[in-house]
Parts: structure tokens; sequence; C-alpha cells
């Protein structure tokens, strides 16, 4: 016998503007969904707007043909007839969409699947962000990232900023202020971070000591890892795995 969903009473009770809402208060973030006949059920408000609508009110019940160029309506049915066959989400689409002055630009549109109580696929929704803007929000992490990344493959290594820098092509006075522009935080911070995730891994899926632990991620030794796990974590290496088993 199947055991019942506790989220789907949840899911039933909840006010479907209380999830919109979320999306109203995202910068730059236009919200949509739709049922299977492409009408429009749920839209922020910045979406409606970029309908050519007051609000949210004036967009439901209309499709893509109501209110886009042909050309433009079939291709977002296409998608959206394709992912409801598959089930399967189209993530970080790059599409044509009108901007603020009607003008037909690109922008990055993730859709995903709606399904019902059966498991049946009943519409689609997604998220669609102006792909200028994405890039402006990327290219602080794109500028320091292939820092970022050797860092979290060699956590036992000794941090060498010099080296870091290199990587980037950046001097170390300049490769210190972009990363931590875009991490909000200095490379050593973001080192400790990364050790501490690696070690949450492993207290959750094996059952090495602390000390083990600390030797496999980078920290001096298990006094040190304890130290920095609880300020990261404000639970102990030992309270964090039992907390798991609880």
């Amino acid at each position: 016998m199947k055991t019942p969903d506790p989220r789907s009473d949840w899911m039933r009770g909840m006010r479907p503007e209380s999830l919109r809402s979320v999306f109203d208060h995202l910068p730059g973030v236009m919200f949509f969904a739709k049922d299977l006949a492409g009408r429009f059920t749920m839209a922020n408000l910045a979406f409606a707007q970029r309908c050519g609508v007051a609000d949210e009110a004036s967009l439901l019940g209309k499709s893509d043909e109501d209110i886009f160029p042909p050309e433009l309506a079939a291709a977002f049915k296409k998608k959206d007839l394709q992912i409801c066959q598959t089930g399967q989400p189209m993530p970080r689409i790059i599409e044509l969409f009108p901007n603020a002055d009607g003008e037909h630009v690109w922008y990055e549109t993730t859709k995903v699947p709606l399904f019902d109580e059966a498991g049946r696929a009943c519409g689609v929704c997604g998220t669609v962000r102006s792909y200028e803007g994405t890039k402006a929000l990327l290219e602080p992490f794109l500028q320091v990232e292939a820092a970022a990344e050797f860092i979290k493959d060699n956590l036992t290594a000794a941090l060498n900023i010099a080296k870091l820098a290199k990587l980037t092509g950046m001097s170390v006075r300049q490769f210190e202020r972009k990363f931590h522009k875009a991490y909000q935080v200095s490379p050593r911070g973001y080192l400790v971070r990364m050790r501490v995730a690696a070690a949450t891994d492993l207290l959750r899926t094996t059952d090495l000591r602390p000390s083990e632990i600390a030797h496999q991620t980078g920290f001096y030794d298990a006094s040190d890892f304890s130290r920095q796990f609880r300020r990261a974590m404000k639970v102990s290496p030992t309270e964090f795995r039992h907390n798991l088993k609880a």
C-alpha cells in the first residue's frame, strides 16, 4: 500500500498567491504557470506587465497566441508540449522575449513540468530573466572561477594566493578583491567553507572518525576540524552526526 504523501494536504491547503508572492520579491525575475491547454494560470506582476496587462488577473486564461507574435507563440508552445510529453525540465533556454520596450531580445528561460496527484503532467511553470542581466550577475564568479575550482579540487593543499591569482590572470591584490566581491568571503574563508562542506558529506555518508575526516578534508587536526566545523554549523561534528541518526 502506498504511503500517503504528507505534503498533499499541505499543498491543497496552500493559497496559490502564497507561492507566487516569492517571485514578486525576486528582482529581475518573471514567473508564470500554464495549464495543458497553454492558458496562463499564475504569474507574478513583472511577467503580467511584460505581457502588456496591468496585473495577474488580466492575464489569467489567456494563451501565448493572445499575447505574443505568432512566431514567438509557436516557439513557446512547442517547448511547453515537449516538456509535458517527456516530463523533463528545460533549464536555461536562451530565447527571444519582448523587453520593456516591446523589442525582441535574448532572455534566459527555465521551464519545468507540473504534475497532478496521479503523476500526470498538467502544465508547465517557469522563470524568465534577462540574458544580459544574468551574464552580469555571473561575471564576478566567472572572473575567479578557475581559482574557486582549484580550491575545491585541492582541499588538503596549503593555500597559495599568488598561485590562485596567476590562474585568473590577475595581480594578488586584484584577485583578492574580486574573489571577495563574488563570494563575500576571502579565499581562505572559502577554503574553510569547502572543507566543512566536504566533511559534512563524510559525516553523513561514512563512519569515519572525526580525526580521519579532518585528515581527508585538509584540517590541521581533529581539534582544528571541530572548532571550524562548530563555527560554521553551530554544532560539533559528533553532534551533527548524532542529529542525522536521531
